[in-house]
């Protein structure tokens, strides 16, 4: 008898059963690579519209392409979230194009790898202008010029895990775990209008910047201390955000959704440094 094929070897199908946001705005922002890419695509195939933005032109038009060609309404518009007169100018062309915003997914992010110690000031607060200033201008934005008075809608962070902290990404881990308190914080005080609002901390993630951090004996390694043992897909995580979008998800707020392969329940996983002295 045929053994089964591993979870990990068979292809990805999509859960989402198509139309289900039919009718729904989405905003994804970093949606030319990646989890943004794919997050996009995801909210399209079940029936969202949608709007992207990113720093660089052609991966977003790419995508614009990509989901215009298969029937989905879709605005791509170069944009710098870190910059507010930017982010004002593509949330008029979402108001021209579509009239509101139903999902909001603060994708943008970005970091460096580099020892505490050796992590300036100026350094650390580049990585949180860009991974909590900005979500935190792009959502209260949209909450207010659409969610808010309409009395629905639901925001998404990305985070990330092990939330314990993770070395030589001790700044952007600072970050990213503010993440989780605006989400659950917004989901309090918002839960009065309607809005809900998550927190998606992602584990080892494979996706076109991961090889950056030391390629794929690196990346390797990494996937090693998984307890299910390999890295994630943009599309898992995708399918997760797609789901929490719909209405079956509705009383779901106020929390962190771990999409890490149980890398946080593990911890680190691997030996601590050696004492130096």
């Amino acid at each position: 008898m045929e053994e089964p094929a591993a979870p990990r070897d068979l292809p990805f199908a999509d859960p989402i059963a198509s139309g289900v946001l039919g009718g729904r705005i989405a905003i994804v922002t970093g949606g030319g690579t990646g989890i943004g890419r794919a997050t996009a695509s995801a909210l399209a195939r079940a029936g969202a519209s949608v709007a992207i933005c990113g720093r660089r032109e052609e991966p977003i038009r790419e995508v614009e392409r990509e989901l215009t060609a298969a029937g989905t309404a879709c605005l791509a518009l170069a944009t710098d979230v870190r910059e507010s007169e930017q982010v004002d100018a593509l949330l008029d062309a979402v108001d021209e194009r579509f009239g509101r915003v139903d999902i909001l997914v603060n994708n943008a992010g970005g970091q460096f790898a580099a020892a505490a110690e050796e992590t300036s000031t100026k350094g650390m607060r580049a990585v949180h202008r860009l991974n909590v200033d900005a979500v935190w201008d792009v959502t209260t934005k949209v909450a207010n010029r659409w969610m808010i008075p309409r009395r629905r809608g639901v925001i998404f962070a990305i985070g990330f895990s092990p939330r314990r902290g993770i070395p030589q990404m001790v700044h952007s881990s600072m970050a990213r775990s503010a993440l989780e308190t605006l989400a659950s914080g917004l989901s309090l005080e918002w839960s009065r209008f309607g809005v809900r609002a998550i927190c998606i901390a992602c584990g080892l993630i494979a996706s076109e910047g991961l090889e950056g951090y030391g390629g794929s004996e690196v990346v390797k390694e990494w996937a090693s201390q998984v307890p299910l043992g390999r890295a994630g897909s943009v599309d898992e995580v995708a399918a997760a955000i797609a789901f929490l979008s719909t209405d079956a998800a509705g009383y779901i707020t106020g929390t962190t959704v771990m999409i890490d392969g149980g890398a946080d329940a593990w911890g680190l996983g691997f030996s601590p440094p050696v004492p130096d002295g």
